[in-house]
């Protein structure tokens, strides 16, 4: 058995270990996740969670710990660059995939159930297509294929990053963002988000964003991708529209389809009661932990 305690602390942060949160070491750079407040034991079915262009790990608190209190594993970390994990970001699709792998080989994980947000889900497709071994489920959420990114943002990216961003969090929430009706009493979503991109611009933001420009493998990915595979989207999604969610469903074949009718791009926040009962059912189903 191998648990939390055990494994490669950074020694160059030494007392960074803490219930919520690790940082360790991939191929000798140092990397960050949280893991849901609980100590991390790969001897658990691990459920990991990987975010979308610009963001971090604290885009999926309303999950990781649900999971980490049904006795899983869990792991949300930062990509290279962003927040808390140095840089410089990766560049292309197939990398973020080779560096989940380095993540997970690190820390000796197995058993894993896939959880990824627009960009994540073309990390996903990579990673399930190339690393199936270590595989028990994958879960799509409001994303397509591929992800095209229009000339405007990709050029404000690099170079008016404020504009991106006021870009992305108007096409990425709904209505409940707009109003700032988040699912936490007080907290603005669209506020959240502004800070976390804030935080990974212009460099980490305008890499993800011509990644995902870039990335044109999904079909062939996802053709291969055999484990059991949940797709989850968004009735008022701008920046993954059906077209594109449905040309996902159709290349998986036959995965379990659920649309959040009422939801905008950033499922995860805009609707998380919705998503985690359907992740939860998904996950526990094909990935049980005892």
């Amino acid at each position: 058995m191998t648990s939390w305690p055990a494994l490669k602390m950074d020694s160059a942060h030494p007392g960074k270990w803490r219930k919520h949160k690790m940082y360790f070491q991939v191929k000798g750079k140092r990397a960050f996740a949280t893991n849901g407040g609980k100590a991390f034991d790969t001897s658990k079915p691990a459920v990991i969670f990987l975010h979308g262009s610009g963001l971090d790990h604290s885009f999926w608190g309303l999950h990781t710990r649900f999971f980490a209190f049904r006795n899983y594993a869990v792991l949300a970390p930062d990509f290279p660059g962003h927040t808390f994990s140095p840089g410089p970001p990766l560049t292309r699709i197939e990398d973020m995939a080779d560096w989940l792998n380095d993540v997970v080989t690190a820390l000796d994980v197995d058993n894993i159930s896939l959880v990824a947000h627009s960009q994540g889900c073309l990390t996903a497709l990579e990673f399930a297509s190339r690393y199936p071994e270590k595989l028990r489920s994958v879960s799509f959420i409001a994303s397509g294929l591929a992800t095209p990114v229009h000339s405007a943002l990709l050029e404000s990216a690099q170079n008016q990053p404020e504009a991106a961003i006021a870009m992305m969090m108007s096409w990425g929430f709904g209505s409940a963002g707009h109003f700032h009706q988040g699912p936490i009493p007080g907290n603005s979503m669209i506020a959240g988000g502004t800070k976390v991109m804030r935080g990974n611009v212009p460099n980490e933001l305008s890499a993800d964003l011509k990644a995902c420009n870039a990335y044109h493998n999904g079909e062939t990915a996802a053709a291969s991708i055999s484990c059991p595979r949940q797709v989850i989207l968004a009735g008022k999604d701008r920046m993954a529209p059906r077209k594109a969610g449905m040309a996902l469903v159709k290349a998986l074949g036959n995965p379990q389809l659920d649309i959040i009718a009422q939801s905008g791009h950033m499922v995860p926040q805009e609707a998380p009661n919705e998503c985690r009962y359907l992740l939860k059912n998904f996950i526990f189903s094909n990935n049980p932990s005892t």
